[in-house]
């Protein structure tokens, strides 16, 4: 009887679907938050209602028929797995469910078992697409450089890179200003709750003249920095995937640190290639007040 009034009346779901993944929980997360972000406006059928930055979501998926609610939970369980549980619930049927479900495959199940499989096959492919390193502590290098301030959110920072390449570029050809190393991004700021970023786009030049500001365009001498650093091969629309295997790092091993990555890019997208063979450094500021 006790059993049967939990079951009914105080249980929040009416249907936990589990699976494991070696991604990271942000790399899960963001995922998990971006799984209709490329459909067209009229086809979108996930609201995100509430979030808990790389642990949680609320999300609802709108039916023709029908109106899911999915909370979604993201624990690591090893060093190198995390479990992620899905808990749905029929929001317009959910005792008729509750009743169904122990004795029949009902569509409500099988729609909620078709979206975890779709998430889960998003991150295997994910899997094979990027490659990062072994974790070291390293230092983030001082350079002086030209740099634009962009913003964007996370998912877009490699459009507004490429957006900016050619104007940054052309000034310093045209002003006979010469790259003397690998370009960089530098992010300034980084609301993990709305996915947003400020930056610093960069590209290293000699510090011999006085060079002066021009529009977007200014100088700077960054500052060395203590950091957590993992090389990364892949294309770097999604290299943000090292940031979220370098917060993992740092929590699991009690590292304070400051979530404004810089990535260091060794290749030019430009030139196309295996996005394999495209290697970039990613650091993680650890904190040392």
């Amino acid at each position: 009887m006790v059993s049967g009034i939990w079951y009914f009346f105080i249980k929040s779901y009416d249907y936990k679907i589990t699976f494991r993944t070696t991604q990271a929980s942000g790399i899960i997360y963001q995922t998990l938050l971006g799984w209709n972000n490329w459909e067209p406006l009229n086809n979108k059928k996930v609201q995100t209602l509430e979030k808990i930055p790389f642990t949680g979501i609320k999300q609802q998926l709108d039916l023709s028929d029908s109106i899911i609610d999915i909370r979604w939970k993201i624990c690591r369980v090893s060093d190198s797995l995390c479990q992620v549980n899905a808990y749905l619930s029929d929001r317009k049927n959910g005792i008729l469910q509750k009743l169904k479900v122990p004795f029949v495959k009902t569509d409500f199940v099988k729609r909620g078992l078709s979206i975890v499989k779709r998430i889960q096959r998003e991150l295997n492919d994910l899997d094979e697409r990027y490659k990062v390193g072994k974790v070291e502590i390293s230092k983030i290098p001082e350079q002086y450089c030209a740099y634009v301030s962009l913003e964007s959110k996370l998912e877009e920072k490699a459009n507004q890179m490429m957006v900016n390449n050619s104007y940054i570029l052309s000034y310093l050809q045209d002003n006979n200003i010469e790259i003397i190393d690998a370009p960089f991004l530098e992010v300034t700021q980084w609301n993990a709750d709305d996915g947003y970023l400020f930056f610093n786009f960069c590209f290293p030049v000699s510090n011999t003249k006085n060079y002066r500001d021009f529009e977007e365009i200014k100088f700077k001498t960054t500052n060395e920095k203590l950091a957590l650093r993992v090389s990364f091969n892949g294309n770097y629309r999604i290299s943000d995937c090292a940031w979220f295997t370098l917060i993992d790092y740092a929590e699991r091993n009690h590292m304070e640190i400051e979530k404004m990555p810089t990535e260091i890019f060794y290749n030019d997208p430009h030139n196309g290639g295996n996005e394999l063979d495209w290697a970039a450094h990613i650091y993680m500021p650890i904190k040392t007040d």
